[in-house]
């Protein structure tokens, strides 16, 4: 019986480090922000680098991030290195494509006024960079 426990106890184990990397990297808010899970936070402006590790396509099945926002959502526009790749209006969740090539690039979330953002997540081809 003590055997079976045993392989029982090992199969959770191997489980929980199989699934926890997965489910810890679907959130995270850009890399200020330390709290685990991260908290809700306003947000009116957003910037920060990001390094794609390939070319990413405009047609890409992953979005290159993926915002959630407290009702009534956010208006406002989304830039990568200075180019508006989307606007949007009083959006609650908010996915933004673009085609971008590999290297470093300066993201910028520009919001009409403040909002309160829930979640964030971003395409695993696209990292933070200092910058």
């Amino acid at each position: 019986m003590k055997r079976v426990a045993y392989i029982v106890a090992g199969c959770i184990s191997i489980v929980a480090i199989v699934a926890i990397p997965h489910a810890v990297h679907a959130q995270h808010f850009p890399p200020l922000d330390r709290d685990n899970p991260p908290k809700s936070r306003t947000v009116l402006r957003d910037q920060y680098c990001m390094t794609a590790r390939k070319d990413i396509s405009q047609n890409s099945a992953v979005p290159l991030f993926i915002y959630d926002f407290a009702a009534p959502g956010a208006s406002g526009a989304a830039l990568i290195d200075g180019r508006t790749v989307k606007t949007f209006k009083a959006q609650q969740h908010l996915t933004i494509y673009a085609g971008v090539s590999r290297g470093d690039h300066q993201f910028r979330l520009v919001l009409d006024k403040p909002a309160s953002l829930t979640f964030m997540a971003s395409n695993d081809d696209f990292k933070y960079c200092r910058r």
